[in-house]
């Protein structure tokens, strides 16, 4: 009875949330790629503005590669990083959320990249996107070190915590795309 009770519990919290699309457990390329056709289709289902579907699409992905990259939390038996990922939707627009373990000894520049991003205005993220692309990569970067800074252009706004845990830092990101053009930045690490 118990058992029963926790996937009706799991069910109304998705279903108060408006969860459109979640998923924790290992995730790997051929996963993502699988599972972002149901993921478009059903930002196209809620009648979205194209560019609005894209925005979230787009954080979506950002997020769900991040998680592939950098979750120092792996499956035993193929070492693929595991994270859990969420759109839901939101008063104004769509909350996309994240969290995975991270390397501990990266959280500060993490948050330090973060920060900055977050009181950065429309101009500057360009800005700071095109010398990311004159400069490459930082040197630990698995991608093009783009990821952060486009999602940041994408959100409306974006808030971001570490949590420790038994395991390390686990990385918390919330992400907000509007439904109308109108962006601000905040990010809260305490919250």
């Amino acid at each position: 009875m118990e058992k029963r009770k926790d996937t009706l519990g799991l069910h109304t919290f998705m279903q108060d949330r408006k969860t459109l699309f979640c998923y924790s457990g290992p995730l790997t390329e051929d996963l993502l790629t699988t599972i972002s056709n149901p993921v478009r289709h059903q930002l196209t289902d809620k009648e979205t503005q194209e560019t609005v579907s894209k925005r979230v699409f787009g954080v979506f992905i950002e997020q769900a590669q991040n998680i592939i990259r950098y979750s120092t939390q792996k499956t035993k038996s193929t070492g693929d990083s595991i994270g859990t990922i969420a759109i839901s939707v939101a008063e104004d627009g769509f909350l996309i959320e994240a969290v995975n373990l991270i390397d501990q000894t990266k959280k500060d520049v993490l948050e330090a990249t973060l920060v900055e991003l977050s009181v950065a205005d429309q101009k500057a993220l360009r800005q700071m996107y095109k010398q990311r692309l004159r400069d490459g990569p930082p040197d630990d970067s698995e991608g093009a070190g783009l990821g952060f800074i486009e999602m940041a252009r994408r959100v409306k706004r974006f808030e971001f915590n570490f949590v420790e845990s038994e395991e390390g830092a686990l990385f918390v990101y919330r992400g907000w795309v509007s439904k109308s053009s109108f962006f601000s930045f905040s990010a809260n690490p305490e919250s």
